[in-house]
């Protein structure tokens, strides 16, 4: 990955193109919320190697993929809630509709809805459950890796770095919890 950039990787190219759109709602934390989802989409390749998968039907080649990755969080800046499921996916299915890719929305939809859940969501090829896998070793800085090498997640951390991501949900978890502490983390799901 030392000669990765995200210009010569079509699909975390599309997620920074998608992401423009909302340039003015991310503000400072453009390129932290970008690089997250760009990670997430390369998990979602790195998994789905790691587990078998052939190398011509990446996932991060797919429109569903790109789309859900682009748009899993973006609703904590547009919608400026930790309670930021519903905002993301409105804004991924408007996304979706407005360029007649509707027959994604249901697929999509269950990628963003169920990317917190706490159990699997599907079997581990599932692209459900390679998502929900990807954004938690992200998430979680690699401390869970659902078997995926050490040495591969931090070089992609490497070559697309955190820019103040995990500082920034740090942050807004402390602030959620002290405006709502019965309810700190609204999007986990059973």
């Amino acid at each position: 990955m030392s000669d990765y950039t995200i210009e010569s990787d079509p699909g975390a190219a599309a997620v920074a193109k998608i992401l423009e759109h909302w340039t003015t709602d991310l503000g400072s934390d453009r390129a932290a919320y970008t690089n997250h989802a760009i990670r997430v989409l390369r998990l979602c390749d790195l998994l789905h190697l790691h587990y078998g998968g052939s190398a011509d039907e990446l996932p991060g080649t797919r429109e569903e993929f790109v789309v859900a990755a682009a748009f899993h969080d973006l609703g904590v800046w547009t919608a400026h809630t930790f309670d930021y499921l519903p905002p993301s996916l409105d804004l991924s299915r408007t996304w979706l509709a407005d360029r007649g890719e509707s027959a994604l929305i249901p697929l999509v939809s269950a990628m963003i809805d169920d990317h917190h859940k706490l159990r699997p969501a599907g079997s581990r090829m599932s692209p459900i459950e390679l998502f929900r896998r990807a954004d938690a070793i992200d998430a979680s800085l690699g401390v869970v890796r659902f078997g995926l090498p050490r040495r591969e997640y931090g070089a992609l951390r490497r070559a697309v770095p955190d820019a103040g991501f995990h500082k920034r949900l740090a942050q807004l978890f402390v602030t959620r919890v002290r405006q709502h502490p019965l309810s700190p983390a609204p999007m986990l799901k059973w």
